[in-house]
């Protein structure tokens, strides 16, 4: 499986803004890989994301192409049936992904009944999310937990692409590295995973991405290992590796 932007352009008008979000963007996520996304605030960086799991809103205006498995997914449709089970998505505010009005625990036994993939003890233990915040809401977690219940959530119905948007921004430095070690153990059973991430210190010391893009203004302008991209003159690329070793 693989997940692929093609030249993919998203201009958003709102009537009181106008503004081009991603600007020409190709991008493929092969499986058994992790790909890193990396870019500074507001560069486009969720919208892609958006883009890869059918979440652009109405008003974008798109040319170019986003296949899943070779195949172009033009319609909200064809999306409905590839969102959760072939595409997951780990949204930025993990609370987004839940309802604020039931627990989350009954919200992951609801998706664990609905796909029958993952058990609900497999999902928690790889997100590191632990049972006894299963009756709290949403509102009720910190942020490190309801970050790892939402990666829970995604990892139930097993999908083949996965897109973590900031997976371990709320988490202390060794929650990330466990998050980090399923992230790349997942890749290694044959997923197809997009981390797009800040943490940059983090994954070249851990060596855990295949390869990293880099994001600037709705553009890729960089794309190779972290020590390809360390070596470019690029100011922008290389000011991300400035504190990493």
């Amino acid at each position: 499986m693989i997940a692929e932007l093609c030249e993919l352009t998203v201009h958003i008008d709102t009537g009181r803004w106008s503004e081009t979000v991603l600007d020409a963007v190709s991008l493929a996520v092969p499986a058994g890989r992790i790909t890193a996304l990396l870019g500074e605030s507001g560069c486009g960086k969720s919208m892609l994301a958006a883009a890869l799991t059918g979440g652009l809103p109405e008003s974008a205006q798109v040319t170019g192409e986003v296949l899943v498995d070779g195949v172009p997914v033009r319609d909200r449709r064809h999306w409905r049936r590839l969102r959760g089970r072939t595409v997951g998505l780990v949204p930025q505010a993990g609370v987004t992904a839940f309802s604020a009005g039931h627990t989350v625990g009954a919200q992951l036994r609801e998706r664990e009944n609905r796909y029958r993939r993952w058990t609900l003890d497999r999902a928690c233990a790889a997100a590191r999310y632990p049972a006894d915040a299963f009756d709290l809401h949403p509102h009720q977690h910190s942020g490190g937990q309801i970050q790892r219940a939402a990666l829970a959530a995604a990892l139930l119905p097993a999908p083949e692409v996965l897109i973590a948007d900031e997976p371990t921004a709320s988490l202390d430095a060794d929650l990330a590295h466990e998050v980090w070690a399923t992230l790349r153990q997942y890749a290694d059973a044959g997923a197809a995973v997009l981390a797009i991430t800040q943490d940059v210190s983090l994954l070249t010391t851990t060596g855990v991405a295949d390869r990293m893009a880099v994001l600037r203004e709705g553009r890729i302008t960089a794309a190779g290992s972290a020590s390809e991209l360390r070596s470019l003159a690029d100011p922008y690329v290389r000011g991300f590796f400035l504190d990493s070793v």
